[in-house]
């Protein structure tokens, strides 16, 4: 598998979709980034949205992985690897890792980027050190998890444009799964209802204005399952570690072993299919 790896590292550096798709990713940070310094009305700190990579990482890795990888079932280069003897699971893995290296390096990018830009005008973390690096491992993880995904349908479906159209529509769909959630949690107890009867430039003293319990609020054991189901799929996680959505009862380690249940279900399905694909 070592040289296979190496073999798709060494087109990795060579495939324009990779460099346009790690370009992309960055000046998303980098524009997000100088969009938080140029705003004046509030202080920032360099921690807020430090990780905003993670927000549309799923879109860019599946644009990446089904014309990377996807290329090598147009081209045949899958079939002759086969025929060369190489090991179907082999193979699969190698796909996996190489695309793995490539998010991962995708993200270190922002992250440089990120400091370059934000450290100047922001300073440095007001938070604690640890809670940053909890944060980027669980980012590097969400990172793997969406790569062993989007790999599990490019080594099923053999028509690159296909899976391209598959892998971008899940990336897209995991996303708004995760904001409908995410709205749900985000309602807040009690809406204020200001006093009608006010008139232009009258001020009101809250004596006739009244706060209405809000019936779309989720608490106890419900509220709970949605927190869990928030922090499982890959496109809450995206939302919660690029600070679009803050949840109380949010857990780094949580996050962390749902992605890792994402990578181990979808290589293990995804090599079992593979294993016993017809190559035609």
């Amino acid at each position: 598998m070592i040289k296979l790896l190496n073999a798709n590292l060494a087109r990795l550096w060579k495939n324009g979709v990779f460099w346009f798709c790690f370009l992309v990713l960055n000046v998303f940070c980098i524009i997000q980034k100088i969009a938080i310094i140029q705003d004046t009305v509030e202080v920032h700190y360099l921690e807020e949205a430090f990780w905003i990579q993670a927000y549309v990482i799923g879109i860019i890795l599946s644009i990446f992985i089904s014309l990377f990888v996807g290329a090598e079932y147009e081209y045949g280069t899958i079939r002759n690897k086969i025929i060369s003897g190489y090991d179907r699971s082999d193979i699969y893995l190698a796909n996996i890792f190489t695309c793995i290296i490539a998010g991962w390096i995708m993200c270190m990018g922002c992250l440089i980027s990120s400091l370059f830009v934000g450290v100047p005008f922001l300073g440095f973390f007001h938070v604690e050190l640890s809670e940053i690096l909890l944060q980027g491992i669980c980012v590097f993880a969400l990172s793997a998890a969406y790569t062993a995904i989007y790999c599990f349908f490019v080594m099923v479906i053999p028509n690159r444009t296909v899976v391209a159209v598959v892998c971008i529509l899940l990336s897209f769909a995991q996303l708004f799964f995760g904001i409908v959630i995410g709205n749900r949690l985000d309602e807040t107890e009690y809406y204020y209802i200001p006093d009608a009867s006010l008139g232009i430039g009258e001020i009101d003293d809250g004596s006739n204005s009244k706060w209405i319990r809000n019936l779309d609020y989720l608490e106890g054991t419900e509220r709970r399952i949605y927190e869990i189901v928030f922090e499982v799929i890959p496109g809450g996680q995206s939302l919660q570690l690029s600070g679009m959505y803050f949840i109380e009862h949010a857990s780094y380690m949580e996050m962390f072993s749902a992605s890792a249940a994402w990578i181990i279900l979808s290589c293990g399905c995804g090599l079992i299919l593979f294993r016993r694909k017809d190559l035609r």
